[in-house]
């Protein structure tokens, strides 16, 4: 499938996003949930990732998945105010396997291009790289950032939180059926270690606040795009990029590369009615948040 079939794909996911009611914006967004209650984000081609082309051979920092067994997904609620700039933002990516020791011991990153201009303003992910439990808002450093050679990430967070102590923002599941109902292998690349989900979620409003520092104005209805990648330690993308094969290195831009997601804003990306509540960890987020500077 490939030319007017690719432009059809990304135009059916669209107006699928932009079906959701407001009702369903407003559901809180729990981590652990199935992946039916999430939504796939989509790239310019059909293959969001390939197996087994992370750079340092560890499967549990290999982003994997096609059409059917999805490699990154996202969730967003806005709070049920009519704030445009509350609420929170998910995000989920399919990874090869857990290595040892158990648990993911790398670092994810989405890095996100909030004025579609093809440089990363803002990076979101998690940091387990050592023995660091953060969820946190990365600054992009003095690089360009319009290519993995051109990539750079400050280590220290601008804004963060400890996972293992505030509840309901982070899970590392293996995808079995209760998790990912859709599925037909739960080893994607057949390497007879189970796949894992790890997912998020970051206060939106921290996400604005920080772009906005940057002199970008965003809020929900504002159109992103996005890159994801792993590493082993939070200063690049030196493991595996979702959407290329390989490219950790490349002087291709982002969108070149194929790396790039489809441009969308966080209102296009509905959270179905079924969500679970679990509000009570997401409100401790603020007392948890632990604000730190390079």
């Amino acid at each position: 499938m490939e030319g007017i079939s690719v432009r059809l794909v990304s135009a059916l996911g669209l107006l699928a996003w932009m079906g959701a009611s407001a009702a369903a914006l407003a559901a809180p967004i729990d981590p652990g949930s199935p992946t039916t209650e999430w939504n796939v984000i989509g790239y310019p081609t059909l293959i969001p990732d390939y197996v087994d082309d992370q750079q340092t051979g560890h499967p549990e920092a290999d982003i994997v998945g096609d059409l059917t067994h999805p490699a990154l997904y996202m969730a967003f609620d806005d709070g049920g105010t009519p704030s445009t700039t509350d609420g929170n933002l998910g995000f989920r990516v399919r990874l090869g396997a857990d290595g040892g020791p158990s648990g993911f011991t790398h670092f994810f990153g989405i890095g996100v291009d909030a004025d579609l201009d093809g440089n990363l303003d803002l990076f979101l992910g998690v940091d387990n790289a050592g023995n660091r439990t953060d969820l946190g808002i990365f600054d992009p450093g003095d690089n360009v950032n319009t290519s993995p050679d051109t990539t750079s990430i400050v280590t220290i967070p601008l804004v963060s939180w400890d996972w293992e102590v505030v509840a309901g923002v982070y899970d590392f599941s293996a995808v079995d059926a209760t998790i990912d109902p859709p599925a037909t292998t739960f080893d994607f690349d057949n390497d007879t270690n189970n796949d894992y989900f790890l997912s998020f979620v970051i206060p939106f409003q921290n996400i604005v606040d920080e772009l906005v520092g940057k002199g970008i104005a965003f809020d929900e209805d504002s159109q992103f795009q996005l890159v994801a990648g792993t590493s082993t330690q939070p200063n690049a993308l030196n493991q595996d990029l979702g959407g290329p094969d390989g490219g950790t290195t490349s002087t291709e831009t982002w969108e070149n590369l194929g790396a790039m997601t489809t441009p969308f804003s966080p209102s296009m990306i509905p959270e179905p009615d079924t969500g679970a509540l679990f509000g009570l960890g997401l409100i401790g987020l603020a007392a948890a948040k632990r604000r730190r500077r390079a």
